[in-house]
């Protein structure tokens, strides 16, 4: 009974850990938060891997993306100065859905998970995909226009009613900006 309960309490620090490390929350994305620079993101990550441009000094600079140890692309991170490595980030384009809010929403919720939780506070109408935004939330997402009913994908100039969007529209990309 003892190696039992021993491993359902490893299983539980386990989660706990890696919960705080790809929680989405309103002040940060696991250890990212509005001060993180770009070059300190390695040390914020040390067993994934990053890639991007690099400046004279061998440092990262501008869109950097980083990808975990078996090479899976987690997220892509925009400076807000694209030539600093010293730059604090401006905003994530989240891609690997175990980053998640306490609520468990990501980038494999549909929209009907989304609105279920969050406050919609509108709805942009761009050429390829719809961005919705909730109200007292860091981050935002877009939606495939093909996950759309047809009458509606092709009119660029039309406004775009959150009832239009089907409840089981697939996340296209969950961006989280500062």
């Amino acid at each position: 009974m003892k190696p039992l309960f021993a491993l359902a309490i490893l299983g539980l620090l386990f989660n706990a850990c890696s919960d705080a490390t790809l929680r989405i929350d309103n002040h940060a994305v696991g250890p990212i938060s509005s001060a993180t620079s770009l070059a300190e993101v390695a040390a914020l990550f040390p067993d994934d891997s990053l890639a991007g441009r690099r400046n004279n000094q061998d440092s990262l600079v501008g869109e950097v993306e980083l990808y975990d140890a078996q090479g899976t692309l987690r997220m892509i991170i925009f400076p807000k100065d694209e030539n600093d490595p010293k730059s604090t980030i401006s905003f994530l384009r989240i891609v690997d859905p175990k980053f998640t809010t306490k609520d468990g929403l990501g980038v494999a919720s549909s929209f009907g998970d989304l609105k279920k939780v969050l406050e919609i506070t509108g709805v942009d109408n761009a050429i390829n995909a719809v961005v919705v935004y909730f109200k007292d939330t860091p981050w935002y997402v877009s939606i495939d226009k093909k996950e759309l009913p047809e009458n509606i994908r092709y009119d660029y100039e039309r406004d775009i009613e959150q009832a239009q969007i089907p409840e089981d529209a697939k996340i296209k990309y969950f961006f989280y900006a500062w």
